[in-house]
């Protein structure tokens, strides 16, 4: 489907991954045609037909859905910091699974919806030889994953939805206060120490291979569930090493450990690396490159 035909709503366009998907989007899409939600009284406001709302208000997604009339929705709206979700479990719930609800009851049956959702639907326990993939059974350990995957739930039965599940993304984010390198960055600019696992593994993925991919499973029409993901699995500690390296930060701040010497901190998954192969398959087949993917 050539994006000419397409009206897309956007949502959690500030998120670590919503973010680079907006500014692909801008890229391909007419401004009358494309327009974006993020969260109430954000300080930065990107560019674009944007409104600030929560992504849970059904009568402000109605009042979309009459004035603006899309055919697609894009939803990236969600919240998956481990320790702010076990602290307030009842509002990840809220972002989360009452915001797939609302997008379901409102635009399931007039527009195709893709989902951004996430690894963390996995636990890592007894990882499968070669990686999850699709097939496998999700279960997750933490709030985060656990709302992730109601929200998949609530998606997944639709005719005209796909869910993809994304790898740690890795990147620079709208507000330089999200993700994963943005966050060891911040600590070890500062002079703060940073504590990371090494056994835990993410199928890490850079951001800007996450705004190509989605541009072309909407270019694609796709449906179902896919996993993207880098590949090849990363430790979290590799993640603090290459911010010490890229960005000359001193290397005596950064440690290492295992899971199970933290102390009161929320549930940690173990290997959730991803199998991507079905998703590799289907983009090699249209003759679909995206760059240090489809390798």
């Amino acid at each position: 489907m050539p994006y000419s035909h397409l009206r897309i709503l956007a949502t959690g366009i500030t998120g670590i991954h919503g973010w680079p998907i907006w500014q692909a989007l801008q890229d391909v899409c007419s401004e009358e045609s494309l327009l974006g939600i993020c969260p109430p009284a954000i300080k930065h406001v990107p560019s674009g037909k944007v409104v600030d709302m929560c992504i849970t208000d059904k009568d402000g997604l109605e009042k979309i859905k009459q004035d603006f009339r899309p055919n697609c929705i894009i939803h990236c709206a969600g919240v998956c910091d481990l320790d702010v979700c076990e602290e307030r479990p009842g509002w990840a719930y809220d972002l989360n699974v009452n915001g797939a609800k609302a997008i379901s009851e409102v635009f399931a049956d007039d527009c195709t919806i893709v989902y951004m959702s996430t690894d963390l639907v996995f636990s890592g326990t007894n990882p499968p030889t070669g990686g999850y993939s699709e097939n496998d059974t999700p279960d997750p350990i933490s709030v985060a994953g656990k709302t992730f995957r109601q929200a998949e739930l609530v998606l997944e039965p639709l005719a005209n939805s796909c869910i993809v599940r994304l790898g740690l993304p890795l990147g620079d984010s709208v507000t330089g206060t999200k993700g994963a390198i943005d966050w060891v960055k911040s600590r070890l600019l500062k002079d703060r120490p940073v504590t990371l696992f090494y056994d835990e593994l993410r199928s890490c993925i850079w951001c800007h291979q996450i705004a190509e991919m989605a541009l072309q499973v909407l270019k694609l029409d796709m449906r179902g569930v896919y996993h993207f993901g880098g590949n090849r699995p990363w430790q979290l500690y590799e993640i603090g090493k290459y911010v010490v390296d890229t960005y000359n930060c001193t290397p005596e701040l950064l440690n290492g450990i295992n899971r199970h010497e933290e102390e009161n901190g929320p549930p940690r998954v173990g290997d959730i690396s991803m199998n991507c192969d079905k998703l590799k398959a289907a983009f090699n087949d249209a003759g679909v490159v995206i760059t240090g993917f489809n390798d």
